[in-house]
């Protein structure tokens, strides 16, 4: 995109264990928090070139990765600690995604979106 002088958005996905530590999953955890600030890092090294970069941090969505998880014993004492007492739907991040990208997110970049349903509280 600099190379060529294209200006555009850039919104990479991080998760709330970039912003809170999970227990047992530390790895986990510390590679999120790495891509929150890759995200604050290059929004501030690239906004000079009219590249906007943010990122959203969702939370528990039922995927591949972690269904098992959620619908074991453990899962469901996760869930019931929840303020919501659920998981997030797969369209879940849609919305945010679309303001970041579309006109009304001109102005935000280093912005790092918590969309967790209250999970991170």
């Amino acid at each position: 995109m600099i190379a060529k002088g294209i200006e555009g958005r850039i919104v990479l996905i991080a998760s709330i264990a970039g912003l809170r530590q999970l227990p047992g999953a530390t790895a986990y955890s510390v590679s999120k928090a790495a891509v929150v600030m890759m995200a604050k890092s290059l929004a501030r090294e690239w906004a000079r070139y009219g590249i906007n970069v943010n990122a959203i941090c969702p939370g528990y969505i039922v995927t591949e990765l972690n269904e098992d998880l959620l619908e074991s014993p453990l899962g469901e004492k996760m869930i019931k600690a929840m303020p919501r007492r659920r998981v997030m739907e797969s369209d879940a991040l849609d919305g945010s995604l679309l303001w970041l990208v579309g006109p009304g997110g001109r102005y935000a970049t280093g912005s790092i979106v918590q969309v967790d349903d209250g999970q991170g509280l």
